[in-house]
């Protein structure tokens, strides 16, 4: 190996390791990601502990909380929308970089060369002249306009395209989240509502376990009737204890909805309405057709795609440019043999046009040509698959409000059988096993209630996510529609006081 072989491998280890020390020393191995975790762990907890933000988030909650600023607070702070927000930012980023087609650019370069000797020659009057001189030093500013291309309009339509297209995704997001936290808002209420009917029911069973013992100290009941509202008892403290558990959960997903710490302590003051909406399939699905967020999102891709097959075959037309160079050099670049800075300007027109590319323009085409293809189908099959959507939910609404009216009478019912029953075991017509079913039929009902109270919101909610009208205000206590009917009482209190 000669010597300028190996000063130049010496100089290249030189300046590589530098880049293997930072590619050794950033990244970090198991051990050091476990403690990274750790700490970050640590962080969290303290956090919590403190109930305060954690790194920006994580807000505590306290106090009452209604359905609206639950919403308020999740479309701020919910982590997920947060993320789809973020492609405003790309999108608006991807506009400015679909100028660069037309819209000039200027680069500035420069450069300095050290060379191993002068060059001299001598002419034909022996004068010695220098043709290169050891030290080369230049500096040029060059600006180039597009004039065509086929692909200039189609960049620019295409970003644009995406804007609209991103807008139409977080849309569809806030949506999904507008829906997820209402539903995990009612979930709650409902689960609340199922506690207390458990826990009334076992403060009830546990009161006549107590009568049944006394009872039967005075010869008024036998064993059987004792060892019965024994397991009553059992039984509803089995019951209770899910319906905290199922409470516990409920808060937690609408913690986790709203982006709050799981720690918070609210009141939900938003009832559970139960609103009757008059609306038929056609204009539900007029409706959905041309609000439904992933519907136009669908449609945008189509747009998008369209100016993807016109981006590919943007190859088969020429390419025009304009250019001027404005270059500062030493030596001179009007005369080699003068060590001084001079300068010159170039200017004229390029163009270039690709005759064949071995059918890569083609092929490319063809296949953004079926891309598109896949985009209308699939566009076709969305709107198919709303039509069939809003079909089953507007027959689904009219079913759970059915459901709802046959549990509030169901409920009247058994509340009016227990009164009987009770009546009939003071008056030694019924026994204390009959008071004990009866108590059971009203838990049974109170909780089918609430239940049927709670399938009617999710349906109409369900319903009205589907017709894209999620997006402006929560679940309204009013008909969406004028023409709907009015609103049926609502049923007293299902908990029924203690015999």
């Amino acid at each position: 190996m000669n010597t300028h072989s190996s000063a130049f491998w010496r100089l290249a280890a030189l300046l590589a390791l530098p880049l293997l020390l930072v590619a050794c020393f950033s990244t970090p191995d198991a051990d050091e990601m476990r403690e990274l975790r750790h700490d970050a762990a640590q962080a969290r907890l303290a956090a919590l502990d403190a109930r305060t933000p954690y790194e920006g988030r994580g807000i505590f909650l306290s106090g009452p909380l209604s359905l609206a600023d639950a919403l308020e607070k999740a479309l701020a702070f919910n982590l997920s929308l947060q993320q789809e927000v973020l492609g405003r930012e790309t999108a608006a980023a991807q506009i400015q970089s679909a100028y660069q087609n037309v819209l000039p650019s200027l680069v500035a370069s420069g450069g300095y060369t050290r060379l191993d000797d002068d060059l001299a020659a001598t002419d034909e009057n022996g004068v010695s002249r220098r043709g290169r001189y050891v030290d080369q030093s230049s500096a040029a500013v060059t600006v180039s306009q597009p004039l065509f291309s086929g692909r200039i309009g189609a960049a620019i339509r295409a970003a644009h395209l995406t804007r609209e297209w991103t807008e139409a995704k977080i849309r569809s997001a806030e949506e999904q989240v507008r829906y997820d936290l209402q539903a995990a808002y009612f979930n709650a209420i409902l689960s609340q509502h199922l506690l207390e009917v458990k826990t009334i029911s076992l403060q009830t069973a546990e009161r006549q376990l107590s009568e049944a013992n006394l009872r039967r100290r005075q010869g008024m009941a036998s064993n059987y009737d004792v060892l019965r509202a024994t397991v009553e008892v059992s039984n509803f403290k089995a019951e209770a204890l899910q319906a905290r558990n199922n409470l516990d959960k409920a808060f937690t997903a609408l913690f986790r909805l709203i982006g709050a710490s799981p720690d918070s302590e609210v009141t939900l003051v938003t009832p559970l309405p139960l609103v009757r909406e008059a609306i038929d399939f056609d204009t539900a699905l007029a409706i959905a057709l041309s609000s439904r967020a992933d519907l136009a999102t669908a449609e945008y891709a189509v747009r998008l795609q369209r100016e993807a097959l016109a981006n590919a075959r943007a190859t088969y037309y020429p390419t025009v440019s304009a250019f001027f160079t404005e270059t500062y050099a030493s030596p001179d670049p009007h005369d080699a043999s003068s060590d001084d800075w001079g300068d010159e300007w170039r200017a004229g027109l390029t163009a270039s046009w690709t005759l064949f590319d071995g059918l890569a323009t083609r092929g490319a085409t063809r296949k953004a040509a079926a891309e598109l293809a896949q985009l209308e189908l699939a566009l076709q099959d969305a709107e198919e698959s709303v039509v069939s959507e809003v079909r089953q939910r507007v027959l689904a609404l009219k079913t759970a409000e059915e459901f709802a009216d046959s549990q509030s009478q169901n409920l009247e019912t058994a509340r009016e059988a227990l009164r009987l029953v009770e009546v009939g075991l003071r008056e030694g017509q019924n026994t204390q096993v009959e008071v004990l079913d009866a108590r059971n039929a009203l838990t049974t009902a109170s909780a089918n209630y609430y239940q049927s109270i709670f399938d009617h919101v999710l349906t109409r909610l369900a319903l009205r996510k589907t017709m894209g009208c999620l997006a402006d205000a929560p679940l309204p206590d009013q008909p969406l529609f004028p023409s709907a009917a009015p609103d049926a009482p609502a049923p007293s209190d299902p908990s029924t006081p203690s015999p």
